[in-house]
């Protein structure tokens, strides 16, 4: 059966353990370097219920506003008509007075005058009372007509108050609603923008991040190797005491033992024989040990 190939996983791992064994052994730890941690922008996007909420709350005194500016509005063009109407039936009360003053006055003078000329049961006098009469009835009825219709106008105007108002509300209700959906495309479009700012920063972040990580274990693994090469420099297996270096070698040959029984006799034979790995790592006293195991 032909030898395991230089690039074998498993004699790779063992030699990981094995440098592992030895690094312990002489007091050389793997760095850990601080991690440099940054921030990313936190940011939970509102949903649509919240932004309408939002909208409504900042046009929520445009709308009280004008609502109640259109209330006011048509109160006072109703109070006014009123007021006008009043104004109409006192004038109307005025010149009706008024035309009843004249019309006794001119009765009196005509009683006087025709007592005067000795009339007072003539068709004269008769006549001419009953033309004042006439006279007066005519205009009073002319009075009251014009001003009848003044009024008739102004109830009119009157009644449609709450017609004109409801219609007002409503116009102004499209136009609120019409710039409430304004506002909301507004923040929708606030809400869009600020959710691609926060991940395209975010993308920039975990960028720089694993930039970073990269950069500390790159230097984690090259001090570790720097000192792992220092170490063995200063410290080789030999300058230990014998007692610490043969428990570095004992466990280095428990794992050897662990990684060759794992293999057929022959295979582990081979593999014993054309690898300097078990040579270099081991004393004397414990290669042959092994040799006597796998390499006869």
């Amino acid at each position: 059966m032909a030898v395991l190939p230089d690039n074998s996983p498993g004699r790779d791992k063992l030699k990981e353990e094995i440098d592992r064994l030895e690094a312990v052994k002489t007091g050389v730890r793997k760095p850990s370097l601080e991690r440099t941690e940054l921030s990313e922008m936190e940011y939970d996007p509102p949903s649509d219920e919240s932004l309408r909420a939002q909208a409504e709350n900042d046009l929520g005194a445009y709308r009280s506003q004008g609502i109640e500016n259109i209330k006011q509005e048509s109160a006072q063009n109703e109070e006014n008509l009123k007021k006008n109407k009043s104004e109409y039936e006192n004038a109307r009360s005025a010149s009706l007075k008024k035309l009843e003053t004249a019309y006794g006055n001119a009765s009196e003078t005509v009683d006087s005058d025709i007592l005067k000329r000795g009339l007072a049961r003539s068709s004269i006098a008769v006549n001419e009372k009953s033309g004042l009469a006439e006279a007066y009835a005519a205009q009073s009825a002319e009075i009251m007509r014009e001003y009848d219709l003044k009024i008739s106008d102004i109830d009119k105007e009157i009644s449609s108050v709450g017609a004109k108002l409801n219609k007002a509300l409503n116009d102004f209700n499209l136009s609120y609603a019409a710039k409430l959906n304004e506002k909301l495309n507004e923040l929708k479009a606030e809400r869009e923008k600020k959710t691609k700012e926060v991940l395209e920063y975010n993308n920039s972040i975990r960028e720089k991040q694993a930039k970073l990580d990269n950069e500390r274990l790159k230097t984690e693994s090259s001090l570790y190797s720097d000192a792992l090469s220092q170490q063995q420099k200063a410290t080789d297996l030999d300058n230990l005491t014998p007692e610490a270096r043969d428990a570095v070698y004992k466990s280095v040959y428990a794992k050897m033992d662990e990684y060759l029984s794992s293999m057929s006799k022959s295979q582990a034979k081979l593999e014993f024989l054309n690898h300097t790995l078990y040579r270099d790592h081991l004393s004397d006293y414990y290669y042959y040990k092994l040799y006597d195991k796998y390499g006869r």
